[in-house]
């Protein structure tokens, strides 16, 4: 395809919309009618856009933004993503491809997965035949996995990265059913099966020679659910009175978490965080299991291959030192790192610290959010990932902030993160009558006099009027130079307002020396002087 970004946007749309889901089924079914009845005129594309004119019931505009398609634009009120909007990119896509063959592939992956999940389950089915529940044997367990992993996942030549999801569906139950008697054994079982899933899969991925992205999208919730999951058992373990015949099963669990952190080349987040849950719940009790920990990762980074993936053995380089109460160490562990990489562990730790109440060891890891804050949002991708990671950020620092007083920590990550956390920061600066400041913010927002709450502003005459008359000031030269009637007509209100504040802080002298001044400069706008006489400003 010789478009670049609409090829682009073409997957991008098959990943949103699915073919089980009726609603997105009727809403390409509706777009393709349109487009087969010939109901897309002046179409115009170029590398970043398409534009064109549907005629449905009624004639609507569509601009579809082939890199930013959430900022595309359709004028029918409808939300999201429309009919129109499908029935312009099938007329744009057509013409560098075959709109048929999309949609086909768009539903084959259905009834693909139907296929492997019945072949899957006649797999496991045989499977089953010959198992019964595993023996306590963590050797035994680990052959297990990878007889059904083996069976289920790799009996094609090729898997199509969309089946992947349901043939592991299938070979996971099978894993299930197949765990020891007894809640101790069945939950170290599960979690043993974890870690071999994580690795395996990641070794499938490379021998379908599935690009990372790829792989990530089609079956990366796997890894997130598993990782989840992992740590629901940890904790679940540890709350367990465990047996002394466990202790080898840990040191062999140990070392297999460990193994996760270096050699694997998908979701490094995920591995960092199922090595951090797990080290937190079962293992960082003993002393001297902390102090082998920091050795043999240590051991493991100078092995690393030149172009390997570091992220997730500085993380558990920095956890082991968190665990340890080295929290310096633990910071400098995350060195190279940028703030987005390290952003939801450094969130991890300062929120198990406010838990404890442990705020002199929380402030460090406050500092260093709030000094990476703002780098870190210019990162993040989309205004609403950024007000979530914002809001992230202050959810982590606010029992920190109540249990040492420290406002001024409060404030300052509020002023890192803006526009971000406008609402969050106006409401601390207008509750505390820092009215002034609030006035300041409103400023720095771009916000005019007219677009802030009236009954606010009413409080702000009130208590800062001089906050006020600077707001009209602006508000009222800015409609001014929009240079039309209905411009003219709300800065003659402003002004008006202005007057009466004026008047009432027994300023009038300066009014009268502002408006005299204001006519002088603005004598050739004919239609601002005959508003202003309207109103009763100038005196006919």
């Amino acid at each position: 395809m010789r478009n670049e970004q609409l090829a682009v946007l073409s997957e991008r749309l098959r990943d949103m919309l699915s073919p089980h889901s009726e609603e997105d089924a009727r809403l390409i079914q509706k777009g393709m009618l349109l487009y087969r009845q010939g109901l897309v005129s002046q179409l115009r594309m170029d590398e970043e856009t398409v534009t064109a004119v549907v005629q449905d019931v009624m004639p609507v505009r569509v601009r579809l933004e082939l890199q930013f398609f959430d900022m595309s634009e359709c004028s029918c009120p409808a939300r999201g993503i429309c009919r129109h909007q499908i029935a312009v990119f099938f007329a744009a896509y057509g013409r560098e491809g075959s709109v048929a063959e999309w949609i086909e592939d768009w539903r084959y992956p259905v009834k693909e997965k139907k296929e492997a999940a019945s072949w899957g389950m006649q797999r496991a089915r045989d499977l089953m035949k010959s198992a019964g529940a595993a023996e306590p044997d963590y050797q035994v367990w680990l052959h297990s996995f990878s007889e059904s992993f083996d069976t289920i996942m790799r009996s094609k030549n090729h898997l199509n990265p969309y089946v992947v999801g349901e043939l592991f569906g299938i070979h996971w139950r099978r894993v299930r059913a197949g765990a020891p008697r007894g809640e101790v054994w069945a939950l170290l079982y599960e979690l043993a099966g974890i870690v071999h899933s994580f690795r395996e899969l990641d070794r499938l991925s490379t021998e379908l020679r599935h690009h990372a992205e790829t792989a990530e999208r089609y079956y990366g919730h796997i890894f997130d659910e598993l990782q989840r999951a992992a740590e629901r058992i940890a904790k679940r373990l540890a709350g367990l009175p465990l047996p002394l015949s466990f202790d080898p099963f840990l040191e062999s669990l140990k070392e297999d978490v460990r193994g996760l952190l270096a050699g694997l080349r998908l979701v490094p987040y995920e591995r960092a965080f199922l090595y951090m849950g797990v080290w937190s719940a079962l293992f960082k009790k003993k002393k001297a299991n902390l102090e082998d920990e920091t050795r043999l990762l240590e051991e493991t980074a100078s092995h690393l291959e030149d172009e390997e993936n570091s992220h997730p053995l500085q993380i558990a380089m920095a956890h082991i030192h968190f665990l340890r109460k080295e929290d310096m160490l633990a910071l400098e562990s995350l060195d190279g790192l940028d703030g987005q990489e390290t952003a939801p562990f450094l969130l991890n730790w300062t929120e198990e610290l406010s838990t404890q109440k442990e705020w002199g060891r929380t402030a460090p890891y406050i500092d260093v959010l709030s000094h990476n804050l703002r780098g870190t949002l210019a990162l993040i991708g989309g205004y609403q990932a950024r007000t979530q990671y914002a809001r992230a950020v202050l959810d982590a620092a606010i029992p920190y902030v109540e249990g040492t007083g420290r406002g001024d920590v409060l404030e300052r990550l509020l002023q890192q993160a803006l526009p971000y956390s406008y609402y969050e920061y106006g409401s601390l600066l207008f509750e505390r009558g820092d009215y002034a400041k609030w006035a300041d913010l409103q400023a720095f927002m771009g916000y005019q006099y007219t677009d802030l709450p009236t009954a606010r502003m009413k409080v702000l005459e009130k208590e800062k009027p001089e906050a006020v008359i600077s707001m009209l000031h602006q508000a009222a030269a800015k409609q001014i130079a929009a240079k039309n009637r209905s411009g003219y007509k709300s800065a003659v209100r402003m002004l008006k307002k202005l007057r009466t504040l004026y008047k009432k802080q027994k300023r009038q002298a300066e009014w009268n020396a502002f408006f005299e001044e204001l006519l002088e400069r603005t004598k050739r706008l004919r239609a601002f002087h005959e508003e202003c006489q309207r109103s009763k400003l100038i005196d006919v």
